[in-house]
């Protein structure tokens, strides 16, 4: 399983975030040997099941992009998670999903710069420039994007 580093709860086939599907638990984490906990660079870690996944119609394989792979500026992405939906709300039960547009990266390192946080090449820049409409929140850590 890919995760975000910093995200280690697995549950597959339901949308719902505790109840349905298979948990699973894992008997080795790895998490990538640059991971930077102060500035989230490299957040990417694989976990290992104790047992193998069974894949159905609920449960799919995820692709993953090639190292040479390269997203273009304002292209369509999707996330999904069982984050928060407001600022001030709880995390979601039900999976919910969000559709925003990649960011040009230096234009995302400008803009994060002024909060004094960095971006790095590792990172991947998506929302919605001078809208902030809608956006992956606190509890979407680790969910797929596409």
């Amino acid at each position: 399983i890919v995760t975000a580093a910093h995200c280690w709860r697995v549950r597959a086939g339901s949308s719902y975030a505790n109840s349905g599907g298979t948990v699973y638990h894992f008997h080795s984490i790895t998490v990538h040997p640059n991971f930077n906990k102060s500035n989230f660079d490299n957040d990417i870690a694989i976990l290992r099941t104790n047992t193998d996944i069974t894949y159905g119609i609920l449960v799919k394989q995820a692709n993953i992009a090639g190292s040479n792979y390269k997203l273009a500026d304002n292209e369509v992405v999707w996330a999904v998670g069982w984050g928060k939906t407001s600022y001030d709300s709880s995390k979601s039960e039900q999976l919910r999903h969000v559709q925003f547009w990649t960011i040009n990266q230096e234009l995302c390192k400008t803009r994060y710069a002024m909060i004094s946080r960095d971006i790095t090449d590792n990172m991947l820049c998506a929302g919605w420039v001078d809208v902030g409409v809608r956006d992956q929140c606190q509890g979407d850590s680790g969910g797929p994007s596409r």
